[in-house]
């Protein structure tokens, strides 16, 4: 027997995630996820309406979970490897994340409120970033800055010229690339690109003015 009609929308969010896991993408419904929930359907559809809206949810839960368990690493040393093996894990060619997020996107093409919810997410994933590359920038080169006010020039908050907002689009555009990569291409070797991207990532903090 169902339980009563008072369950969380992050209680629903989470039944919607085993959904997915376990059956697939394209075999999701609101009925699924009422089933999973032990809850009625009109409950799934109060806090939803359609499933656009239930896949929008799932993947803003999955992105700012994602942000904070990144905000709790304070040092190059560990959040840059943390938060590059967390868009590795993201990338793997079974998981749903991505599936999940380009479904989205093509259905932005003729849907503006998920073009808008979308869009919006993205400024917050952007700004996020660019603001948690600044705090390692801050972290590596704090032993050669003079003490003084805490004011850093908009040079200082560039890494090769570019600044760290910018730097923040071109990696979430590319996390997002090699996603895509990952998910249509058998030979895409994500470890060893992840493994040389991260090089990469900790060579340009530590040569900024490169």
């Amino acid at each position: 027997m169902a339980k009563p009609n008072v369950v969380s929308k992050q209680e629903l969010i989470e039944a919607a995630k085993a959904c997915i896991v376990e059956n697939g993408l394209e075999k999701l419904t609101l009925k699924m996820v009422a089933d999973k929930a032990n809850v009625s359907q009109g409950t799934v559809y109060y806090h939803f309406h359609t499933k656009n809206q239930l896949m929008m949810d799932v993947v803003k839960d999955v992105c700012l979970r994602s942000w904070e368990e990144l905000s709790h690493a304070q040092t190059v040393e560990f959040a840059v490897p943390e938060a590059l093996n967390a868009a590795k894990e993201r990338c793997r060619s079974d998981s749903f994340f991505h599936r999940l997020f380009l479904s989205l996107v093509v259905l932005s093409f003729n849907n503006e409120e998920i073009k808008q919810e979308l869009g919006q997410l993205l400024l917050f994933e952007n700004k996020v970033l660019s603001e948690k590359i600044q705090e390692l920038m801050a972290d590596k080169h704090a032993d050669s800055r003079v003490q003084g006010p805490a004011v850093q020039s908009d040079q200082e908050n560039r890494l090769m010229g570019v600044s760290t907002g910018t730097w923040a689009v071109i990696i979430n555009a590319l996390i997002d690339g090699l996603a895509v990569q990952s998910l249509v291409s058998p030979e895409f070797d994500r470890d060893k690109v992840f493994a040389e991207l991260g090089v990469f990532f900790q060579q340009l903090l530590e040569n900024k003015s490169v």
